[in-house]
């Protein structure tokens, strides 16, 4: 797979023409657009509440890329990097996130109904009132998990650690369920 790196406003003018194929892409920060704020490195803007349906972002690097509220319905973000991204009330029913790397990530309000959730790293996650199928063989240390519903986090091999479960209860573990 070719690394190829990309603005939120190229991937944009793609896809709207018809581009869905954007495996390996590294979404780039555009010099003096955004910086640093009080010393912590903002978000990359551009794709917040942005109609992705069915994109092709295997492998692709969103690091703190801000996609809250877009719809991702079906996209495929297999092996995908999202550490310390914003996805804020995003869609993302029956998206393939199998292997992708979620950690820091913010979900509030997430919808992941049917998404493939299957040896994701969600350490340290934020899922506050999401949606949720369930996950198995995920790392799931230090996530947040209060108020999501329709899900199953305690089971299917996933690593439990600080886990905070949906009732607000912690679980301290380590430890890792079958059932």
């Amino acid at each position: 797979m070719m690394v190829w790196k990309i603005t939120t406003g190229e991937l944009l003018t793609l896809y709207n023409a018809g581009e869905r194929n954007f495996a390996g892409v590294e979404i780039l920060r555009i010099v003096g657009e955004m910086g640093e704020i009080d010393g912590v490195d903002s978000q990359i803007t551009g794709l917040e509440g942005a109609d992705l349906r069915g994109i092709n972002l295997r492998g692709a690097n969103l690091e703190k890329v801000d996609l809250s509220g877009a719809d991702l319905t079906g996209a495929d973000l297999f092996g995908a990097y999202l550490g310390n991204a914003g996805l804020v009330k995003t869609i993302l029913r029956d998206a393939n996130l199998f292997s992708a790397n979620l950690s820091n990530a913010t979900l509030n309000e997430a919808d992941l109904t049917g998404a493939n959730l299957s040896q994701v790293n969600a350490s340290s996650a934020v899922f506050i009132g999401a949606t949720i199928g369930y996950f198995e063989y995920a790392v799931l240390i230090d996530a947040n998990f209060q108020g999501a519903i329709g899900m199953l986090i305690n089971g299917h091999f996933n690593l439990i650690w600080n886990t905070t479960m949906p009732d607000g209860t912690v679980e301290k573990g380590p430890y890792c369920k079958w059932k």
